[in-house]
């Protein structure tokens, strides 16, 4: 009997997962959310954002090390988080994509699957999360939010460590709430809440912020025993361990740990998580105040003005200015509106699992604060700010009087057919516009390429003097770490971004001395009348004026290839 019915209730899983309304209109609108979410997030991944980001090349080369040769970059075996160019990098994202380089190879397509594939996975869990909330036409505003969402579309779409935390912090979120329900799932709501300290920075501060929040919620509603409470708190402690040993290393500089099998790095430039926070700043408060406005701007300011020029706060790659995080003022006004309308229904008792809501954005707020802010840093902002826009969607703030609700009810028909017609022009600007500008030029890799096979096995190749690019070169062309770690020249070990001045074959900077000597070299094309050349190669484009007259036709073969040129000495 009990076998019997553990087989008919594995049988009702993927109904309730794919079909989870009442009606067949409902059921037809979560499948067709769920599906234009998951193209928009999916289609032309390995091309759009065109290139390669320097954090993606990164990730990619210590995912490959390690499947490879058991090893990062710095010879750490199995790392809670990557030292990487010295001042570090969060491991978890490899770790995630190591599965993918090793079925499809280390190419663009593979380090950006993971992320693609939690954002997918991310429109059921806040269906799941708006269910348990309120209802399942909550849940469906909740999903038509976040399916169309800018921010979240953009964020699935490239391979940055910062981006799987917020996801990883809704699925907990949706963990706790089905814990609220039955207990027992508090134990894996808080693993996932200690794995997401592996995966950014302003997890350290977050997290631990939340947990209490959640803590604070259920002892008070008495969700759940004493045993209940411990077995997860234990649960949650030991899955943070290494990184709590790891956060010790670096604050206390003491000897890195290694184990076979695990390894606590110690990192060889500054430790960011000084540098980048309130806690170890000259002028706390200064700066506290300095961040909170940041915060203010990124969230209300640039939130609500259009074509916002993007800076370090917006940063391009996550929102567009044209259209914002969620579509600037209507998006803005509907959040707003969402916030009192959840504030409204929980002061009068309606919605107690409201407060949850409030102590994620909180939480969330207060972690943006404490460290400089941009936009990843306030992943975990978002998704709580996305469930009070669909508050301001739905019926869950229905007032009761007639005319006011039918007024609202006008407004709400509005503003969903305004956001779907603003999805539509953010996606044909995204995936026509947008894609022409790559966060590194692609054309690098294709001259690359062309020198590597053209240039003797064991000819030095010079390229030019520009960090990102060394992180390009450990993609594109991968060494095997321990010879990186035997040759590689470092200008400046003390420095957060530490920058090479050669490893294995390779030599960064090109000048008179270089063209004279070196026989293969991938320089910076000169076109600087083509302002679309200018847009699409970058700012680095300018540290190549110069070049072509070292490199005479009578004396090199060169090659075109967009922003740069292949060169090889006949």
């Amino acid at each position: 009997m009990r076998l019997h019915a553990f087989f008919s209730s594995v049988r009702g899983v993927p109904r309730r997962l794919f079909l989870p309304g009442e009606s067949a209109a409902e059921n037809a609108l979560f499948l067709t959310l769920i599906l234009v979410g998951a193209a928009v997030r999916l289609v032309w991944l390995g091309d759009v954002p065109l290139g390669l980001h320097q954090d993606e090349a990164s990730i990619g080369y210590e995912a490959w090390a390690l499947l490879e040769h058991g090893i990062d970059r710095h010879g750490y075996r199995y790392p809670v988080h990557f030292v990487a160019w010295g001042s570090g990098q969060n491991a978890l994202y490899a770790y995630l994509a190591m599965p993918f380089i090793e079925f499809l190879g280390l190419n663009v397509l593979a380090v950006r699957l993971p992320q693609a594939l939690l954002g997918v996975a991310a429109l059921f869990a806040m269906y799941d999360v708006g269910r348990r909330l309120v209802d399942r036409r909550f849940a469906l505003c909740a999903l038509f939010v976040l399916a169309i969402s800018p921010w979240h579309i953009m964020l699935s779409r490239w391979g940055l460590e910062a981006n799987i935390l917020p996801v990883l912090v809704l699925f907990a979120f949706a963990l706790v709430l089905r814990g609220l329900e039955r207990p027992r799932w508090l134990v894996p709501a808080f693993i996932v809440l200690a794995l997401s300290l592996y995966a950014y920075g302003t997890a350290y501060v977050f997290v631990p912020l939340f947990a209490l929040g959640i803590l604070a919620y259920g002892w008070r509603r008495h969700v759940a025993d004493f045993r209940h409470w411990a077995v997860a708190l234990a649960a949650m402690a030991l899955v943070a361990l290494p990184i709590g040993l790891f956060l010790m290393v670096n604050l206390f500089e003491l000897p890195a740990i290694e184990l076979p099998l695990l390894s606590m790095p110690r990192y060889t430039g500054e430790t960011r998580l000084v540098t980048e926070s309130v806690f170890f700043s000259e002028d706390p408060i200064g700066d506290l105040l300095r961040y909170a406005k940041s915060v203010f701007d990124i969230l209300v300011v640039d939130g609500y003005r259009v074509g916002a020029k993007p800076g370090w706060g917006t940063f391009i790659h996550n929102a567009l200015p044209e259209f914002g995080y969620f579509y600037h003022r209507v998006g803005l006004c509907i959040t707003l509106a969402g916030v009192c309308f959840m504030a409204w229904d929980l002061a009068s008792g309606r919605r107690p699992r409201n407060l949850l809501v409030a102590m994620w954005l909180g939480a969330a707020i207060v972690t943006a604060m404490l460290t400089r802010p941009h936009l990843q840093r306030l992943g975990p902002v978002f998704f709580p700010l996305l469930l009070c826009a669909a508050y301001g969607l739905s019926s869950a703030a229905a007032s009761g009087v007639r005319w006011v609700d039918r007024t609202a009810s006008v407004l709400r028909v509005a503003a969903v057919v305004y956001l779907a017609f603003s999805f539509a022009a953010f996606s044909r600007h995204y995936f026509m516009e947008y894609s022409r500008d790559p966060f590194h030029p692609t054309s690098y890799a294709q001259a690359l390429a062309h020198v590597i096979a053209r240039a003797e096995p064991d000819a030095a190749i010079y390229v030019p003097e520009n960090w990102p690019i060394y992180t390009l070169i450990l993609f594109y062309d991968p060494p095997d770490p321990h010879l990186y770690m035997n040759t590689v020249q470092i200008e400046d070990m003390d420095v957060k971004y530490q920058k090479p001045l050669s490893f294995g074959r390779y030599r960064f900077g090109i000048d008179a001395e270089a063209a004279e000597n070196g026989d293969a070299f991938v320089v910076w094309a000169e076109n600087p009348t083509d302002g679309h050349w200018r847009r699409r190669c970058g700012w680095s484009a300018a540290l190549g004026q110069g070049h072509a007259q070292m490199f005479p036709t009578s004396t090199f073969d060169v090659t075109p290839f967009d922003c740069f040129n292949a060169v090889i000495r006949r």
